[in-house]
């Protein structure tokens, strides 16, 4: 899920879905009492409380697996704390600002004290800082580049030692950040820039996690409608299946690779 904004020097950037404190959300009644299934899997979502995040959680719940789902702000997940109460037991809600350190850290201590194997996690959560170029601006780069780079970045580094070997990790990326299919600018410029830098992460994650036979991903998940798209003609339920679909297809020889949500391999 992306939200959009327009930031400058002379005005305040309001975050996406992640940003700033310090406490982990894990209580022993959140974490510590989950139905685990051998025969199903252990998802984590970031960015999982609203939009196509909220969409992903709610499809690997509906599948009877297990959802570890990240918010900025926990406590104000409503949604989230409803799908807790229908499917008791295979719901953890973290709090997570990908851009904190501190919050990777409590993420890592929660997965290890409570023993979690990750089968799939999907590195959703996002921001769009628009800017047109002469408008540019140190921090409407840095914030694109922080949430969407950085933030993925930290993310599957702090997740790495509870991945299990076979695991899958889904990188939420745009056709935006294809160089190759680049025509013009606008003000997506930074955004598209942190996500041609998602796509490289990508690229070297597969090679840190090919013994392990990890399989990572750039997915672009295409127009999908939501409240930052109403103009498009998919919902989230559907674009979230057809992904969906996708990865649970994915094999080793997909690794390090660009896709769309049909599986299609795009252009760097």
């Amino acid at each position: 899920m992306i939200l959009k904004l327009k930031c400058n020097l002379k005005k305040v950037m309001i975050p996406a879905f992640l940003l700033l404190t310090i406490f982990a959300y894990a209580t022993p009644t959140n974490a510590e009492n989950l139905n685990f299934s051998e025969d199903q899997k252990t998802v984590i979502v970031t960015g999982g409380n609203r939009g196509m995040g909220l969409g992903w959680v709610k499809y690997y719940l509906g599948a009877g697996h297990t959802v570890i789902a990240t918010a900025r702000k926990p406590e104000k997940a409503t949604d989230l704390h409803d799908l807790q109460k229908k499917y008791v037991g295979k719901l953890i809600i973290q709090k997570l600002d990908v851009t904190s350190e501190q919050d990777m850290d409590a993420l890592s201590e929660m997965l290890q004290k409570n023993n979690i194997e990750i089968d799939i996690a999907i590195s959703n959560a996002g921001v769009t800082i628009l800017e047109d170029f002469g408008d540019w601006t140190a921090d409407g780069f840095g914030y694109n580049y922080k949430v969407n780079t950085l933030g993925p970045a930290l993310f599957a580094q702090a997740i790495a030692p509870h991945l299990s070997n076979g695991a899958t990790i889904v990188q939420i990326t745009s056709g935006g950040g294809s160089i190759t299919y680049s025509k013009r600018n606008s003000n997506l410029d930074g955004y598209r820039v942190s996500k041609a830098g998602l796509n490289m992460l990508t690229k070297l994650l597969s090679h840190i996690f090919e013994d392990r036979e990890i399989i990572v991903v750039s997915l672009s998940p295409g127009g999908v409608k939501t409240d930052m798209n109403i103009t498009a003609e998919r919902t989230v339920e559907e674009a979230v299946a057809q992904m969906a679909g996708v990865v649970s297809k994915l094999t080793m020889e997909n690794s390090g690779t660009f896709i769309n949500f049909r599986g299609k391999v795009m252009a760097w």
